[in-house]
């Protein structure tokens, strides 16, 4: 059985570093879920404070004969996939880059696997990652990307981070961003982390939770 951790903090990275302190291991040797991201509230936001919490579980490294039965077991189940949606022409490539699983689905024709703001590729990806674990614990995690939509996305989020930091400073006033998902709202607060001027927290409940970007005191 894989080996987790849960931690708390005052923020998101504080709760990672304490897990990362305990299992002893790198950043890139474990796989992070941020199940509930730091609120303020109540009296001068005090009172109803919620503290960040992730899970942390240890993913060592992926050795060459475990990336090839992941590898040979995805192409099977995206096989059967494609067939079931009549879509036997999409091109795909599975590798294994950095430590992981890489699928990357490329072509003018497979905007609908990114969907709505990205909605169907996490669905993709999680239910491939499913289906997967389900038969055996030791198939390596896989990650999708198509078009290079996830990067692009994910620059897009930095910069959109630290131009609306840059505004709070300069208009002395807290910025509420747009519903984001728990994967672009961990980048808004990993993105601002290092940063002396601002504190983000979260607020709402999903799906409508956002972040919050404001001066630091």
């Amino acid at each position: 059985m894989k080996k987790t951790t849960e931690q708390i903090g005052k923020t998101v990275e504080e709760a990672i570093r304490k897990g990362l302190e305990e299992l002893k291991v790198s950043r890139d040797d474990v796989i992070i879920e941020v199940l509930e991201e730091p609120s303020s509230g109540g009296v001068l936001g005090i009172l109803s404070a919620k503290l960040a919490k992730v899970r942390l579980t240890v993913d060592k490294k992926i050795s060459d004969s475990q990336a090839e039965i992941t590898r040979k077991k995805l192409e099977e189940i995206l096989s059967n996939i494609f067939r079931i949606t009549n879509e036997n022409n999409i091109e795909y490539v599975v590798e294994k880059v950095n430590n992981q699983m890489l699928l990357t689905i490329n072509g003018d024709k497979v905007a609908h696997l990114i969907g709505y703001k990205g909605k169907t590729i996490e669905s993709l990806q999680s239910l491939l990652n499913a289906m997967l674990q389900r038969e055996d614990e030791d198939y390596a995690k896989v990650f999708v990307e198509i078009n290079g939509y996830k990067k692009q996305k994910e620059e897009k989020l930095k910069r959109l981070a630290n131009k609306m930091a840059d505004n709070v400073i300069r208009f002395r006033k807290p910025i509420k961003l747009e519903p984001m998902s728990a994967y672009e709202r961990l980048i808004i607060h990993t993105e601002l982390a290092p940063r002396s001027d601002v504190v983000t927290e979260s607020i709402g409940e999903e799906p409508r939770r956002r972040v919050v970007i404001k001066k630091k005191y």
